[in-house]
């Protein structure tokens, strides 16, 4: 699926989310104001009634009113009625007899007419609250006894407000509230707008369908590389994506789905400390080999800031930001171990093969020889040369070394390398004690660790050895491997020039090649692993007379499984 096109006009998805979350803020807007609305003509309603019962008891209970019903002096009850009347702003106060007739009226045309509404159960002595037409019109009121001295009612007071009045309170109410609802809705749709561009800009404008075959296309491409991918946010320094490669390269126990938020740190992965110090750096690094762990892996790391940026200036349109693009930065590693494997036994190979035509042309020699001598008829000197050159053969044979190691891989390895020697101008002496039996040769495992330590270190010493050839002074590299104990211990020495920091000699990146030489500071650093992994030692130490280097390695014996009758096989290793 490819990316977004700078053309596109919208994305489906923004537009139903951004309906969806309108419809949503509308519809909450609406029954949120209905409900209140309702409540709070309730709530208007009751205050209502509430004040009209109030203003009724206090006149009620006025001094001299209940004197004054009682004497149906109109004189006296008409001008308290009016003064409570206006001072608190009711619509009407009437002041009647137990029989209903009005003592009082805000209209005094209708003093002694019958008061229109329910005032019986005030006659009884009870409190009533009712909404009634009235000669005023529609209106809520409240009608209280008036009781005398004795305790009995004289009267009854009747307070009440027009319903227009409370219908106006309650508009005013209500458009408060529909103000409030309004901009509720108005900045609903504000913060929708802007959830739904921040969800264009995220997806790039991309459908859901779209967004789905790019998961799929990516978790395909992601199972499918041959080539470990990992990627780091710069600013969190948390990994985002791991593949499987990537995990089986650096020695991980699984693949990490792609998370900024919850990935782990490279510490946290336990990723070797080499490549955490690699990365510290913001160079770009382009097929750069790297000791990792045991395996040798070609490297390269890219900064996806400048990249990222760009292409949110190319989606500038969906509303994208430079600023929101966080820096990823991008491992790709590929496994050259087995390739250095094979690179060193085509060396090896092409090794073998110099020395066999170099023992063709010197046997071709020697045939010429014996015939040349035939020819002269001298057959019992041709036979005594012949006879000469059999046992010299058969005294250099390789099958004592073969039958003193066990261990099939290392007793070709070191042939090869004696034969390597030869080439040079140099000697590879296998010391007399070197010997190793089928139950000390262990398994596959340890014939692959120590093919890595014998091959990494003669190849060493042999190029160590060649610079005292060279100036005349040396060019023997004497090999010792032999079973002591519960351990076997490995011993080069060579009579070179020496080593001037021995520990120095085991970091990754340490040589004494000149640059350009081909891979530098692996050997030594690999053989380091190998001992630390195995929980052995190695010692370095200046040889006699203080000329070349001796190297001790010791390496706890792995047993051989009971089950096992097969010769151990050796496995594919880089011997640099």
């Amino acid at each position: 699926m490819s990316s977004p096109r700078g053309g596109r006009r919208g994305s489906s998805l923004v537009r139903r989310l951004l309906a969806l979350e309108i419809a949503t803020v509308v519809l909450a807007a609406v029954i949120a104001g209905g409900v209140s609305a309702w409540s709070t003509r309730e709530t208007i309603e009751r205050d209502a009634a509430d004040k009209m019962v109030a203003v009724a008891v206090a006149l009620a209970s006025s001094p001299g009113l209940a004197d004054a019903v009682a004497a149906r002096d109109v004189a006296r009850v008409q001008p308290a009625a009016e003064t409570t009347r206006a001072g608190t702003g009711v619509s009407f106060v009437t002041v009647m007899d137990p029989s209903g007739t009005r003592l009082s009226h805000p209209e005094p045309a209708r003093i002694g007419e019958t008061y229109q509404g329910t005032f019986l159960p005030a006659s009884a002595g009870e409190t009533l609250v009712e909404t009634f037409p009235g000669t005023l019109g529609l209106s809520v009121r409240a009608i209280v006894p008036v009781r005398g001295a004795d305790g009995g009612v004289v009267g009854m007071v009747a307070v009440g407000q027009l319903r227009v009045q409370v219908a106006d309170r309650i508009a005013r109410e209500l458009g408060i509230l529909a103000l409030a609802a309004a901009v509720a809705i108005a900045l609903g749709v504000g913060l929708a707008m802007v959830a739904a561009n921040r969800v264009k800009r995220d997806t790039l404008g991309l459908e859901p369908r779209e967004i789905t075959a790019l998961h799929r296309h990516h978790e395909a491409v992601m199972a499918a590389m041959r080539e470990g991918l990992l990627v780091l946010d710069a600013d969190t320094g948390r990994v985002v994506v791991l593949n499987a490669e990537a995990a089986r390269l650096l020695g991980l126990p699984t693949a990490l789905e792609p998370s900024r938020a919850a990935g782990p740190t490279l510490d946290e992965l336990g990723v070797d400390p080499a490549l955490r110090e690699r990365l510290a750096d913001r160079s770009p690094v382009t097929d750069e080999t790297m000791l990792v762990g045991e395996r040798l892996l070609l490297l390269n790391r890219t900064e996806l800031a400048g990249r990222e940026t760009e292409r949110s200036r190319q989606h500038a349109d969906r509303g994208a930001r430079p600023d929101d693009m966080a820096p990823d930065i991008v491992l790709t590693l590929r496994d050259r171990t087995e390739l250095e494997a094979m690179t060193r036994e085509l060396d090896d190979a092409r090794s073998v093969t110099r020395a066999l035509r170099f023992a063709a042309h010197e046997h071709a020699n020697h045939l010429q020889a014996v015939s040349t001598l035939i020819e002269l008829g001298a057959q019992d000197d041709a036979r005594e040369l012949a006879q000469r050159w059999s046992r010299d053969l058969l005294a250099s044979s390789d099958d004592e070394l073969r039958d003193r190691l066990a261990d099939p891989a290392l007793a070709a390895l070191v042939l090869d390398k004696a034969a390597d020697a030869r080439d040079r101008g140099l000697e590879l002496r296998v010391g007399e004690q070197t010997t190793l039996s089928a139950a000390e040769a262990g398994d596959d495992q340890a014939s692959t660790d120590r093919v890595t330590v014998v091959g990494n270190l003669v190849d060493n010493a042999l190029d160590a050895a060649l610079e005292s050839a060279h100036a005349g002074t040396g060019g023997v590299v004497e090999l010792d491997v032999r079973a002591v104990g519960g351990s076997e211990v490995i011993r080069v020495a060579d009579d070179g020039p020496g080593l001037a920091d021995p520990d120095a000699a085991f970091a990754a990146g340490w040589s004494t090649k000149a640059r350009g030489s081909g891979e530098r500071g692996l050997g030594l650093a690999l053989v380091r692993r190998v001992v630390d992994r195995r929980g052995g030692r190695v010692e370095v130490v200046p040889g006699e007379e203080g000329r070349g280097t001796v190297f001790t390695v010791t390496l706890p014996l792995v047993p051989r499984p009971a089950d096992s009758g097969e010769p151990s096989q050796r496995s594919p290793a880089a011997n640099r």
